[in-house]
């Protein structure tokens, strides 16, 4: 993936997944949920059809994620591949920590958005969600460089 040009395309939700990141957020509490999530760039930005949640076995996972490994593997293989990760933040804001960022060189190629939660305030509103878009950049012979770009984010009515 090359440096985005002018407007950041958004992030499309299917409601099923609204909902499924919700849950798994929710059941996972007091820890942190993580899972990886499908779909494909469509016409407009990234839109996200389906999310498989996996396994927290992280040493502390009261503060950080890592997901069970069998689950891991299992994911890499899907066809198509997922295009992007999820975790949660159960205290704090939705918003990239440098465990986050630390993390990122280890995603595939094929992982182009990065989506982080809290739990909502209102019964309604089950996650409160921020996106992101991965930006893979690299100057001349040097080192890449990965970084979140933060994206609008949208649920789809149906």
């Amino acid at each position: 993936m090359t440096a985005f040009q002018g407007k950041l395309p958004p992030i499309w939700l299917k409601p099923s997944v609204y909902q499924a990141l919700g849950k798994h957020l929710a059941s996972a509490l007091p820890h942190e949920a993580c899972g990886v999530l499908l779909g494909a760039a469509a016409a407009g930005g990234m839109l996200i059809d389906n999310y498989v949640p996996m396994r927290n076995v992280a040493p502390d996972p009261l503060h950080t994620f890592v997901p069970h490994p069998a689950d891991w593997i299992s994911a890499l293989y899907l066809s198509p591949p997922p295009v992007g990760l999820f975790h949660s933040h159960p205290r704090t804001l939705p918003i990239p920590s440098i465990a986050d960022y630390d993390g990122l060189s280890g995603l595939d190629e094929h992982f182009a958005v990065y989506l982080i939660g809290t739990p909502g305030i209102e019964p309604e509103h089950p996650i409160h969600l921020n996106g992101y878009h991965i930006q893979r950049t690299r100057t001349g012979d040097g080192p890449r460089s990965i970084s979140l770009i933060e994206s609008k984010l949208q649920v789809l009515l149906k």
